[in-house]
């Protein structure tokens, strides 16, 4: 990383760690993806955790996904349901399709219902996967709505 680059990058640790969650949440993001600096999943989980505390959606959405895919951290569906529950709330479609597929898995019979609410919310917010989702339940499995 060139001088100034780095320079950049302790200046915006340092906000972060003075607590300003849209430093964290920028932070969080470049290590998690390696945009502008080295690829860091612990820093980037580290980052992201504090600013999705602060409500920052995407964060929450971003630790959620780092959660259920066990990247950058262990695996843990429980933790990941709660990250996207929040990251759901805040209107983020792919966490409200992310949501629906965490309820069908854990308790298809009893989570029908509030995952195909979910699915619809993130369909009607224009995401393509959970309107195909949708049509792939099984008609039997729509006798109640």
């Amino acid at each position: 990383m060139d001088p100034e680059t780095e320079a950049k990058v302790q200046a915006i640790i340092e906000l972060c760690e003075d607590g300003d969650p849209e430093a964290c949440a920028f932070l969080g993001k470049e290590f998690y993806f390696g945009w502008n600096i080295g690829q860091d999943l612990d820093r980037a989980l580290r980052y992201l955790t504090t600013a999705a505390e602060s409500g920052d959606a995407i964060s929450q959405f971003l630790v959620g996904f780092m959660h259920w895919s066990g990247r950058g951290t262990e695996q843990d569906e429980d933790k990941a349901l709660t990250w996207f529950l929040l990251a759901a709330e805040q209107e983020v479609p792919e966490a409200m399709y992310n949501v629906a597929k965490i309820l069908l898995h854990k308790d298809r019979e009893n989570n029908l219902k509030e995952a195909r609410n979910w699915l619809v919310r993130s369909a009607n917010a224009g995401y393509d996967t959970a309107r195909d989702m949708l049509g792939d339940l099984d008609d039997d499995d729509l006798d109640d709505y």
